[in-house]
């Protein structure tokens, strides 16, 4: 099945990273059993001449019977990698449907039928707004109910330097010249297994220090575990450690950014830091300062991809001078009732700010 999988993946419009199998499968195999999901995994096939088929899309989803206020139970259907239930699961961008990139608007039509004969509501989330799903979408499913978030995508085909120079001022100091308030340093790559423990174990303590709570849970730090073991082997893995180094040769570790590159693209899935003594480093953007610039000196990475979700503050993305990437995510009901159920609920939201 995987072979199959990542056939159809590259002649979709899906994204190579959070539609791949390793990515989809470790998802399904974690929190399946944590949230009692039912597989809805649809294969389409193209029949040829002699009455062979051969598979050329997948529809990756899973259903739950979810309830509303009144407690009345309905079927809900999400993608593999997503549940919007509550936030148990880890977040999955740039999800869609795996289908022969020319042929979503043909197939979506056929796909949306099915799912009305057997869901009573759909939730996709964080597809990419500019992707064929979402056009057809937003034009079939106008009345659907829709929440947008934006990411940043920085292209990396020019020098660092140049890079540089399209920042603000402010922006610049904290990503690359404050660099010079550290003591010696160096950064170093996950290379094993072993190192790939640690790494997840040091983000963790960094985002209790911060935040007061930890960054992955202990079932989340299983698949991002099995995830990055997995690009490791591919050599697509790019976790680094940032220490500082003292004169008893002692080394700290400040900071650590948690990457992964597919095709031409390095997703920045996490980033974790402690809290640096000189009030003038900001230490995260520092960090990113180093991995923007990995990045920019690797011909074959053609963007960093900062993807979606803010800053403790503000949203700092914002800074970097990237593409700015959106994200729409839509609530489809599929039975009268929760049709109804979403009419009420927009007239009162209405009825709620005329009153305020």
């Amino acid at each position: 099945m995987e072979s199959q999988w990542q056939h159809c993946l590259k002649q979709s419009e899906a994204n190579p990273l959070f539609s791949s199998w390793i990515w989809q499968k470790t998802w399904w195999e974690i929190w399946q059993p944590r949230l009692n999901l039912t597989l809805f995994l649809l294969g389409i096939y193209e029949q040829n001449s002699l009455n062979e088929h051969t598979l050329i899309g997948i529809v990756p989803c899973h259903t739950y019977i979810s309830n509303n206020r009144l407690n009345l139970k309905h079927t809900r259907c999400e993608w593999i990698g997503a549940y919007s239930a509550n936030d148990d699961s880890i977040r999955s961008e740039y999800l869609n449907f795996i289908l022969p990139a020319g042929l979503y608007d043909t197939l979506l039509p056929i796909i949306f039928n099915y799912f009305t004969q057997h869901v009573d509501e759909i939730k996709l989330r964080d597809l990419a707004a500019k992707k064929q799903t979402a056009q057809w979408l937003k034009h079939h499913y106008s009345n659907a109910s829709c929440t947008q978030d934006t990411g940043i995508k920085i292209p990396t085909s020019d020098d660092f330097s140049t890079y540089l120079t399209r920042l603000g001022k402010n922006t610049r100091l904290k990503l690359f010249n404050r660099r010079k308030k550290l003591q010696t340093h160096h950064i170093s790559s996950v290379n094993s297994k072993q190192e790939v423990v640690q790494f997840f174990k040091d983000l963790n303590s960094m985002h209790l220090k911060r935040w007061g709570k930890i960054c992955f849970s202990e079932h989340s730090v299983m698949f991002h575990s099995k995830v990055s073991e997995y690009y490791l082997k591919q050599q697509q893995l790019n976790a680094i450690c940032l220490y500082e180094n003292y004169h008893d040769k002692k080394k700290k570790l400040q900071a650590v950014c948690y990457d992964i590159t597919i095709d031409n693209v390095r997703y920045n899935l996490q980033l974790g830091f402690y809290p640096y003594p000189n009030d003038k480093v900001s230490m995260g953007t520092l960090m990113l300062g180093f991995a923007i610039e990995q990045a920019h000196k690797m011909p074959s990475v053609k963007y960093y991809d900062l993807l979606a979700g803010n800053g403790k503050n503000t949203n700092y993305k914002l800074h970097f001078k990237g593409d700015i990437q959106t994200f729409i995510s839509f609530s489809i009901p599929l039975t009268y009732r929760l049709k109804m159920e979403n009419v009420l609920k927009k007239k009162y939201h209405q009825l709620k700010q005329l009153v305020t």
